[in-house]
């Protein structure tokens, strides 16, 4: 319930000359979010496979908890209109008076856990891509080629992205979405028995190794689902942030109760535990053939093809904002802070860049563990958010906020920081100390950094 304060006029927003251009509305944020939320089109396998009817709740308990997290954001977001690289920088607003390296271990867990997604994601669809159009083709040659399209899409500015986006996100979510609704055109695709004893697969709710394997898998869950908070990612770049950035916002959370709660839901009573838990063409194809016919196979591979696009779009446009704001934020080298003559943030998107093709170059096919130790970073700013909403909160309780939350949210971030808290420690070390390890070990790659950044090139700066 919003109080009088933020019924005032807004301050008039000034951005300094190091800003990214305005040129986005909330449409295009929400479409950047939906590469987010379609993630789930490769996540569902795995995860149905160890936990049968029960990964139905994992996807809805993430999703749930992604929304309320969306909800803080976009109150921070209002707040900090000219911001971009979304939730880490709101988790350095909060916690700068305390230490400005909290800000630094947020943002850099924050780029890393985007990161990854780019090279699995174009791995994944030109397997896809050489399974039903070009059998033969070499699967890293086209990642490869992939890969310089999409940053080559995104040199020329964020509007051509997002255009790009909305025809990716056309092919993936139109066909998803019909998909999801099939058993209301097709009742016989509706399996109850698939659905039915509702328990983790060879468990129970009162066996704490069926609670164990739950918070492992929702350790995993997490990486996809908290995902469509990339909405805010470009805040900087709204025309009209502090209205623009609640609808993006809301529409992001929509399609991301979609793809994860309904999705998982109708594909498990479509299709079941065994065929759900393999390949994920596999997995979409019943219903597709049903919904569309002989030709549902072309389709899922276009639609998986498609999500897939987008998802690494998305990871390209949020981890590219996330080390710009960085650079600004004074806690990594001023050249990620570069823009080029677009308006594009070219420092971070060549580093970017250069990151991803050492990745497809070294892993190859290969690079399954890294993004499980990718999640040690990504989880790092969740676990900050909503803290920083509630000292925020308390030591700025004056501030201009357009889109204000009621004051219940206060105790209910209390519990989702311990829910991020308890994932981290519970679930994260369920897949082993070697992966947690590894996950600490690539977040300390920022350390160099940022030193030079402070010790270096700070100190010339101040020179006389």
């Amino acid at each position: 319930m919003s109080n009088e304060r933020s019924l005032d006029p807004p301050p008039p927003i000034r951005d300094d000359p190091g800003s990214l251009r305005r040129s986005a509305t909330w449409r295009a944020a929400c479409v950047v979010s939906m590469g987010g939320s379609l993630l789930v089109a490769v996540s569902l396998g795995p995860m149905a496979a160890a936990l049968g009817p029960a990964s139905v709740l994992v996807w809805s308990m993430a999703a749930c908890v992604g929304v309320l997290q969306c909800l803080m954001i976009t109150e921070l977001a209002c707040m900090f209109p000219h911001k971009s690289g979304g939730t880490p920088t709101y988790a350095h607003e909060g916690f700068k008076h305390i230490s400005p390296l909290v800000g630094a271990i947020s943002n850099w867990g924050y780029w890393l856990g985007w990161l990854p997604v780019i090279p699995v994601n174009l791995v994944l669809a030109a397997g896809y891509f050489r399974a039903t159009f070009m059998p033969g083709s070499n699967d890293l040659v086209v990642a490869f080629l992939l890969t310089m399209l999409l940053f080559g899409v995104n040199y020329f500015g964020l509007a051509l992205g997002v255009w790009s986006s909305v025809v990716m996100a056309l092919c993936a979510l139109g066909p998803l979405s019909v998909i999801a609704i099939s058993p209301a055109i097709h009742a016989a695709l509706f399996h109850r028995e698939y659905i039915t004893p509702f328990i983790p697969l060879g468990g129970s709710w009162t066996s704490m190794a069926s609670w164990m394997l739950i918070a492992k898998w929702m350790f995993v869950a997490v990486w996809s689902a908290y995902a469509f908070e990339a909405a805010s990612t470009i805040t900087a770049e709204l025309k009209d942030p502090q209205k623009d950035a609640p609808r993006a916002m809301a529409a992001a959370s929509s399609i991301g109760i979609l793809a994860y709660v309904v999705v998982p839901f109708m594909l498990l009573a479509i299709v079941g535990t065994e065929t759900l838990s393999k390949d994920p063409s596999v997995a979409f194809l019943p219903a597709a053939n049903a919904v569309f016919g002989r030709g549902g196979e072309i389709i899922v591979s276009v639609m998986l093809i498609a999500a897939l696009l987008l998802g690494a779009q998305t990871a390209i446009i949020g981890a590219s904002r996330a080390l710009f704001e960085m650079s600004r934020d004074r806690q990594t080298i001023r050249q990620f802070g570069r823009k080029n003559t677009h308006g594009v943030p070219i420092g971070s998107a060549t580093m970017n860049l250069a990151v991803t093709v050492a990745l497809l170059a070294i892993f190859k096919t290969e690079i399954v563990n890294l993004v499980a130790a990718s999640n040690v970073g990504y989880l790092l700013p969740f676990m900050m958010i909503s803290p920083a909403f509630i000292m925020l909160r308390y030591r700025s309780p004056d501030a201009h906020r357009p889109f204000r939350l009621p004051g219940f949210f206060i105790p209910l971030a209390a519990v989702v920081t311990a829910f991020n808290w308890i994932l981290f420690f519970v679930g994260g070390f369920q897949w082993g100390v070697a992966v947690m390890a590894t996950g600490v070990g690539i977040m300390l790659t920022f350390i160099p950094f940022y030193l030079y950044r402070r010790l270096v090139q700070d100190a010339r700066a101040t020179d006389p």
